[in-house]
């Protein structure tokens, strides 16, 4: 197969960053979740916790993708290496969507209960780190801005982050919408992409790691 014009492999690439950020941030997933958190929450206390949860997380993501292989040097971590990582761990988190398991890259019920306890904290925790920007989004982030632009990389950030305010902002009417069923349909279908994703950043990454193995 002949190369991909630059255009078009930019464009590939950008896809591919989208759809793997979109999915592992999960905000159609996050719906009940945001739900439950906020559910006496008066309609500005709403859009005023959607908005800083939204923020802080895109400040997060943004940050590990322009410090990612500054954050790798430091520990004297290979980008292939933590590339093949990145891509077993996703693949597990895709796993665990695939079988409609609750993620363990999110945040524990102890955090859960305690953001319900202390409501001013909600946007920032549990919201917007670890369920928005925890620790699959950064590793996807940072194993994305390790092989393609990080200007693409934090253009698809910015896109997710707008379609999880959109999305959160009609929390209500989504999951009236669709429904447990819709939901955990949507849910499976985002885990089969992503377990493909992660098998092509392992792939990538051992090609890296070793140069002949993918040789005839």
């Amino acid at each position: 197969m002949p190369p991909l014009p630059p255009l078009e492999k930019n464009l590939q690439a950008w896809i591919t960053a989208l759809v793997s950020i979109f999915i592992i941030v999960d905000p159609l997933g996050n719906v009940p979740l945001f739900l439950a958190l906020t559910i006496d929450y008066p309609r500005t206390k709403i859009r005023s916790t959607i908005k800083r949860a939204v923020l802080v997380a895109t400040g997060v993501l943004v940050i590990f993708c322009l410090a990612g292989e500054v954050i790798l040097k430091f520990f004297g971590i290979r980008v292939p290496t933590f590339r093949v990582a990145g891509g077993i761990i996703l693949f597990l988190i895709a796993l665990r969507m695939i079988q409609a398991l609750p993620l363990l890259t999110r945040s524990s019920p102890q955090e859960t209960d305690q953001a319900g306890r202390e409501r001013e904290d909600v946007a920032i925790v549990p919201l917007a780190v670890p369920i928005l920007a925890g620790p699959g989004a950064i590793t996807t982030v940072m194993v994305l801005s390790g092989q393609e632009s990080k200007f693409l990389v934090i253009v698809s950030i910015l896109v997710v982050m707008v379609l999880t305010y959109i999305i959160l902002a009609r929390a209500t009417w989504v999951a009236r919408a669709l429904g447990a069923t819709g939901m955990g349909l949507f849910t499976r279908i985002m885990g089969l992409i992503l377990a493909v994703i992660a098998v092509e950043f392992i792939a990538t990454g051992l090609g890296e790691l070793y140069p002949g193995w993918t040789s005839p």
